[in-house]
């Protein structure tokens, strides 16, 4: 081998330990600066002192209070977003959020063999919420008993979307931090390509976060049903005598 291929190998060699893969990774500058910033490692139980730097994004924004609606115009923005009712509808709590994740990994490709060994380095997740909007109908004067009542209703749904969400950024956290499921520099996942290599790390990680997501949108769609539920209508009604 000449110096040439000597140096031409060593160069190709060194470009292989480093690799960059941006999974869901559409998060705004500006959601970015509001955010509740957490860091953890992700440590290897094989190899103390070994493992992947993890950043945990959670937000919950402030709550955007809508007075100028209608019933009728607060029925359909309910429909709209899928949590339509078999009853008139004076108010609407309508949330957003999801789960995203974002890594970094590295490689190294085996001399004389056409395989590679992938493992993450840097792992995201962007646990958060982008909206929560409250809608009040325009149809009672504010401070009244039927627009109270409302309103009171409305609060509450608030409180268990954050109640619920405040719980499962520490199972979250618990769940990634305790996975021997994500391949670290220690426990490589040997591939044939950098495009395999890609999908399986993100069907691992997923593997990882997708049922603790589940799970809390489970547990918050049973208590919000609850809330909502013929009996507790008929609770809030019971309150004023103007509806």
């Amino acid at each position: 081998m000449s110096n040439k291929q000597f140096f031409l190998f060593i160069a190709a060699v060194f470009a292989a330990f480093f690799g960059w893969l941006y999974y869901d990774s559409s998060v705004s500058t500006d959601s970015v600066s509001h955010e509740n910033v957490q860091r953890d490692v992700l440590l290897d139980a094989n190899a103390p002192g070994e493992g992947a730097q993890i950043k945990y994004l959670f937000n919950f924004p402030d709550v955007v209070y809508d007075h100028a609606h209608s019933p009728g115009e607060i029925e359909a923005l309910s429909e709209k977003s899928g949590q339509a009712e078999n009853y008139h509808i004076e108010g609407l709590t309508d949330a957003q959020f999801g789960l995203k994740t974002l890594y970094e990994f590295n490689y190294n490709k085996k001399i004389f063999q056409n395989t590679y060994l992938l493992w993450v380095e840097d792992l995201r997740v962007d646990f958060s919420y982008t909206t929560v909007n409250v809608y009040i109908s325009n149809q009672y004067p504010e401070g009244g008993c039927e627009y109270q009542a409302t309103m009171d209703h409305e609060n509450t749904h608030v409180q268990i979307h954050r109640r619920i969400y405040e719980k499962y950024q520490k199972i979250l956290q618990d769940v990634i931090s305790s996975s021997t499921d994500i391949p670290l520099v220690n426990h490589p996942v040997t591939v044939q390509s950098l495009e395999d290599g890609k999908a399986i790390i993100s069907q691992l990680i997923s593997g990882v976060t997708d049922p603790v997501f589940n799970q809390f949108q489970q547990e918050l769609s049973q208590e919000q049903g609850e809330l909502d539920s013929p009996a507790s209508y008929a609770e809030l009604q019971s309150r004023c005598s103007h509806w």
